[in-house]
């Protein structure tokens, strides 16, 4: 069974609509696919409903952004089946509307430098739930400043080391674990060799907060593998594997279904939603 369970759409920062990437996992061969924008549900019913019509198993998701305040560090959780989606979305835009302002604000500063009306920003975000990182340099790159929408050009001008970038106040990862938990969901770390988090990704999994990890992605490297795989075997967690799909809005371009999720972790997340 090929199954990608990490992809976004334009409702967070990917760049095909729900329907149209569904369209695109069944050309290329997916059984099953997982819609996991950032820190959006908005797209979810969308999803099963189109992926019923065509044919294309979908897995319901949404990637939490979150951070790990011992550490500073972002973290980022895959939630798989969230139960009730008004109560995730209710928890979820705080972090929307938080990620609105700042972006909004980074915008202004770009606006004012490269003489772009502040509109045009909004304009590329007009599909999403909130300003996301692509929207950012979409204007700039249709006037020829990057060839790429996040690049060397993206982290010079509103990257973490920008001097317009301001931090964004996440969500704790315990807070969102413990909504995960109310509602039933499925928590997964996403890539946890990205952020330097394999260290809490063994801290949660011997708490009994995580149930899986996120094994094949294309910014684990060998060793993250190694790390991630003994910590599975260790603590009885399932392993899972997506794209990460976004289209051109990402720095590691990959096309669908590059990534795939290991058939036993597939199975072993399908039989815990049936349990």
């Amino acid at each position: 069974m090929k199954a990608d369970l990490h992809t976004h759409t334009n409702l967070s920062d990917g760049y095909y609509s729900v329907k149209d990437l569904i369209d695109y996992g069944k050309r290329i061969g997916l059984d099953y696919m997982a819609i996991t924008d950032h820190d959006t549900v908005s797209g979810l019913i969308t999803a099963m409903s189109y992926g019923k019509h065509v044919g294309m198993k979908i897995i319901p998701g949404v990637e939490f952004s979150t951070r790990d305040y011992e550490t500073g560090r972002a973290v980022h959780i895959l939630c798989y089946y969230p139960g009730d989606l008004f109560a995730f979305q209710e928890f979820l835009d705080y972090t929307l509307e938080t990620r609105y302002q700042i972006k909004y604000k980074m915008c202004q500063s770009i606006s004012k430098d490269f003489g772009i009306n502040i509109d045009e920003f909004e304009k590329a975000a007009r599909e999403s739930a909130s300003i996301y990182n692509p929207h950012m340099m979409f204007p700039l790159w249709e006037r020829g400043y990057t060839k790429d929408l996040i690049g060397d050009f993206f982290k010079k001008e509103a990257g973490s080391k920008s001097p317009r970038y301001i931090k964004i106040s996440y969500p704790s990862v315990y807070d969102a674990l413990d909504l995960i938990d109310r509602a039933g969901g499925i928590p997964v770390i996403a890539h946890p060799g990205e952020y330097d988090s394999l260290a809490l990704t063994e801290k949660l999994a011997k708490e009994g907060r995580i149930r899986g990890i996120e094994y094949h992605h294309p910014r684990n490297t060998d060793e993250d593998k190694k790390e991630i795989l003994r910590i599975a075997q260790k603590y009885d967690l399932f392993l899972t594997g997506g794209t990460d799909y976004h289209g051109p809005g990402t720095s590691t371009v990959n096309p669908l279904g590059s990534f795939l999720c290991p058939e036993d972790g597939l199975e072993t997340l399908l039989q815990i939603k049936n349990a």
